[in-house]
């Protein structure tokens, strides 16, 4: 589990662990995706900047039933009742310093989407052997996509994660590295929600409609979320021709922090939330999870605003949801994302809504963020030569064939025949 705060450290123990700082954190869990061949490697990384000699003590606890993930809270009395939390394991090893773009290939992998020689991994193989290779292949065929659920505030951990999903912090990362590293996500979510409403089954609506007797449109909106969740969890059938080419699905939960806390609709949007998460995690082939905590003094990442979700939905293009990643300006794009250093934002576009910026990659590159190899241009170039090379192979051959199979005119025949003897 990543835990992102004003610093970043590992740590370990079953009960949650207070935040170093003592700052808000963003917590992210992440479940294996089965449960039949969880991998047996230890269940906490080890700190990169630390030699082997440090990896033999203290002895590492074993992996809880479900996985590693971790939970992240402002302080250590804010949750009176709890046990004490475990003594963090970099208490004896160190700091583990771990940058966005070693975060973003590990849940790049965890969600089957696969690393490319362009990704930054720790330095430690102990680290990555834990954070990826231990996972290497296990949902690799399954068919099944990996979910991304982002909760932007409004409720602690506890609140909506299920019981069998235990709370162990794994390390920590610099939270002005998150935007970038959840922009991916929020984008994908936000155009699902979008678009999802309409092709709901009438049997998946009751969220919805339960919410909007509330009279609010924060209620409206927060049930419109819990619907999503549900078909998302629930593997709709449906959902196929809405997906994007990556490997995974995203869905943002904003609505419980635009409603009243300890509310009616705040408890059933929790409980609702939490019904979620657990149908996902008692999914036969238990495909991998994402969930993302934001704290509810984090900014929203969400462009869009909640209460007019459903009048935005009926008039976004459903096209949109293939395009690359759109932002109002150079600046917001700038300050977003790093373009994985192998491009610069320019203005892409500009319609109705106003400009379009986003990562213009250098040539070899693709993708929203140029974080994948384009090979389409030597592609196109060897197929194009080898159908050439074909093509002149074969017509010299059919030539060569033809060659001395034209008759002779007669009078060359006639000059070169018998000599008349006397």
């Amino acid at each position: 589990m990543l835990r992102l705060t004003g610093d970043m450290e590992f740590t370990t123990g079953l009960h949650p662990s207070p935040s170093p700082d003592g700052a808000p954190a963003l917590a992210i869990c992440l479940t294996p995706p089965t449960l039949s061949r969880r991998p047996t490697a230890p269940s906490f990384p080890i700190s990169p900047t630390h030699s082997a000699a440090h990896h033999a003590s203290p002895p590492i606890p074993p992996s809880p039933p479900l996985g590693f993930r971790a939970i992240s809270f402002p302080s250590a009395t804010a949750h009176p009742g709890l046990p004490p939390p475990d003594p963090p394991i970099s208490a004896s090893l160190g700091r583990a310093d771990t940058h966005p773009e070693q975060a973003k290939a590990v849940l790049s992998h965890h969600l089957g989407e696969g690393l490319s020689d362009f990704d930054e991994i720790p330095a430690d193989e102990g680290v990555w052997g834990h954070l990826v290779g231990a996972w290497n292949g296990l949902w690799a065929g399954e068919g099944e996509r990996g979910r991304v659920v982002i909760i932007e505030g409004g409720v602690q951990a506890q609140d909506v994660l299920p019981t069998k999903l235990p709370e162990s912090p794994s390390f920590y990362l610099e939270s002005s590295g998150s935007n970038n590293l959840l922009a991916p996500y929020v984008y994908r979510a936000e155009h699902l929600l979008a678009h999802i409403l309409d092709s709901l089954p009438e049997v998946l609506k009751g969220f919805k409609d339960t919410f909007e007797m509330v009279g609010t449109k924060a209620a409206a909106a927060l049930g419109h979320e819990l619907s999503c969740l549900t078909a998302l969890a629930e593997s709709i059938p449906w959902v196929d021709k809405l997906r994007h080419s990556t490997k995974w699905d995203a869905i943002t939960i904003s609505g419980l922090r635009q409603v009243p806390h300890g509310s009616e609709e705040w408890e059933m949007g929790r409980k609702g939330v939490q019904a979620g998460l657990e149908a996902v995690n008692d999914h036969p082939q238990l495909p991998p999870l994402l969930v993302i905590i934001l704290p509810s003094s984090h900014k929203t990442l969400s462009a869009r605003s909640n209460p007019d979700l459903p009048a935005r939905a009926a008039s976004a293009p459903i096209s949109a949801m293939t395009a690359p990643m759109c932002y109002t300006s150079n600046s917001t794009c700038s300050s977003s994302t790093t373009c994985s250093g192998r491009g610069v934002c320019a203005l892409l576009r500009t319609n109705a809504n106003g400009e379009c910026w986003g990562c213009q990659c250098a040539s070899g590159f693709g993708g929203v963020e140029c974080q994948k190899a384009d090979y389409t241009v030597p592609f196109v170039i060897l197929i194009f030569s080898t159908v050439m090379l074909v093509i002149l192979v074969v017509g010299s051959i059919a030539l060569l064939t033809t060659v001395g199979e034209t008759k002779l005119p007669s009078t060359l025949t006639l000059a070169v025949g018998p000599t008349k003897r006397d």
